[in-house]
């Protein structure tokens, strides 16, 4: 339960309606999530009280149990970023492309920048080495950075990720999104003169074989 609430969850008045909600439900999860246990010992805020739902009123609320309910608070937490005071924006594209230039010359003072290879580098490591070691470490650091986007609880005003990943706009949390693809003989010539390795040239090519093949999907649905 959200630490703000504390005091609700705490009083006299939500353990009476608790006790009306889990009554008038029979003590059956209404939420009925694939790790369910069937038997209801917690009440969930259908619409949650950060979104405006109501804190006591039985239309928004329903009894559930334990595995459900704290999995509709993990999501609630995932998503805390969307009303945030944080924006995100994510930028994106292939190795090579200019994608932490970009940021650099954009981002503001006090800007949060989640970058692997600017993390690896902190570390002392090269970002293109394969078989990094240190890349366990490298990536705990961006993604518990990234929970703490996703919960909104970083502090900062703008962040920006990067990321090469060929679906970062479907993996990322964002509020906006820039694509830097200044196109594959572009990037081919930017990984050459910069003597990276051939298992990253080849990280390039399958970045345009996943974008097309997205591309193509997405085609064929609207059509």
């Amino acid at each position: 339960m959200p630490g703000r609430n504390k005091s609700l969850y705490s009083s006299s008045q939500w353990r009476r309606t608790r006790l009306v909600i889990l009554e008038r439900d029979h003590y059956q999860c209404q939420i009925k999530g694939t790790r369910c246990t069937h038997t209801a010992t917690e009440v969930d805020h259908i619409i949650p009280i950060t979104q405006g739902g109501s804190k006591l009123d039985p239309t928004n609320l329903r009894a559930a149990c334990h595995n459900c309910n704290n999995g509709r608070i993990d999501r609630q937490r995932n998503n805390a970023w969307r009303t945030a005071g944080c924006h995100i924006t994510l930028v994106m594209g292939p190795p090579a492309a200019g994608k932490s230039t970009y940021v650099r010359e954009h981002a503001r003072a006090g800007d949060l920048i989640v970058d692997y290879d600017a993390i690896a580098t902190s570390l002392g490591a090269d970002p293109h080495q394969k078989g990094q070691a240190l890349h366990p470490a490298i990536n705990a650091a961006r993604n518990a950075i990234l929970r703490a986007l996703r919960a909104g609880t970083t502090g900062a005003t703008h962040a920006w990720i990067i990321s090469a990943h060929p679906q970062a706009d479907s993996k990322f949390p964002y509020h906006d999104v820039i694509c830097i693809d200044p196109g594959l003989e572009v990037v081919r010539r930017n990984a050459q003169a910069a003597n990276r390795p051939a298992d990253y040239r080849a990280a390039i090519e399958r970045w345009y074989e996943a974008r097309a093949a997205v591309t193509d999907l997405t085609s064929s649905r609207e059509w």
